[in-house]
């Protein structure tokens, strides 16, 4: 009973620093016009750098929640002996968002330490004048018409990279707006993705923790590349009918991954997806028992 309640108190522990986590997805939005405005005028690449460009995801120590777990046991169990069932379950309530409050705490400042090896490798380049060029020539390169004219279209790219669990690759998020010359938005979309690996093989190729940055400018161009694909596709894809949606599966960094969503027609060495929240994910794996071309048509009607 007692090895119970402990192993139910680290799930909670674990789970509640994970929802404090979960960032907040947009939802994607796409007006009847913006096909129309982006093919008669095209578009103007204004990529906005954010102050804090690399980022990682935050990762709870198991072995913490577990200690977190049983201390937490031991302060339920005394409470419980002389307080009845109240004082039992404010104490469980008290002691599991302390728990949690601390282990996301100690899971963010790890995140912000372990990112500052990519960051400080970054940080001697160029930034702003490279991504800029680099998005203006992916999206020119994936189709997409560019605007000379002054009405034609601004797309608004703000970039993000945030490291995977492993710190071994990243996800590059790119939230995306298509603007008429008033400034209205068109279109509204969060293009998410993941990246081939970007640490360097070591000794005997065992990885040895070190970055070469022409290693990750490469992946990261890769990354902008498959970011401009997905929107040149997804700007003239209808919204996927409600019959079409399915649980995806796929592995991805050692992780198995297993989310709802749409598949979408994959590319080269992508497969691609919308989740529940509007987004479009971009992942360098095939997905498990995926659709085929034949039947993603069927779906979309095309």
């Amino acid at each position: 009973m007692t090895r119970l309640l402990i192993t139910i108190t680290a799930h909670v522990l674990l789970m509640l620093a994970g929802c404090a986590q979960k960032p907040v997805t947009q939802a994607g939005f796409k007006s009847q016009d913006a096909v129309s405005y982006v093919q008669a005028h095209g578009v103007k690449v204004d990529m906005q750098l954010p102050q804090a460009f690399v980022g990682a995801s935050t990762v709870v120590d198991a072995e913490a929640a577990q200690k977190a777990a049983s201390s937490s046991h031991n302060l339920i169990a005394s409470s419980g002996n002389t307080a009845g069932l109240a004082g039992l379950l404010v104490a469980s309530l008290i002691n599991t968002q302390m728990g949690s409050g601390s282990l996301q705490r100690d899971a963010e400042k790890a995140a912000v330490r372990e990112s500052l090896p990519l960051a400080s490798l970054l940080a001697g380049v160029p930034l702003q004048e490279r991504l800029q060029q680099r998005f203006q020539r992916a999206s020119q390169a994936a189709g997409i018409k560019q605007g000379i004219g002054d009405i034609s279209a601004r797309l608004v790219i703000e970039p993000k990279l945030m490291l995977t669990p492993d710190r071994g690759s990243f996800v590059l998020i790119n939230q995306v707006q298509v603007q008429d010359i008033a400034g209205s938005a068109l279109y509204r979309m969060r293009i998410e993705v993941s990246s081939q690996p970007i640490r360097r093989c070591g000794k005997q190729c065992i990885d040895d923790g070190t970055l070469d940055l022409a290693q990750v400018t490469a992946v990261l161009d890769e990354c902008i590349e498959e970011s401009m694909r997905v929107l040149a596709a997804d700007l003239m894809l209808p919204a996927p009918p409600e019959a079409a949606q399915e649980t995806l599966r796929y592995v991805l960094n050692g992780q198995r991954v297993v989310e709802r969503g749409y598949q979408l027609a994959n590319t080269g060495n992508y497969w691609r997806y919308r989740d529940l929240y509007g987004a479009v994910k971009s992942v360098p794996v095939p997905f498990e028992d995926a659709l085929t071309q034949a039947q993603l048509q069927t779906v979309y009607g095309r």
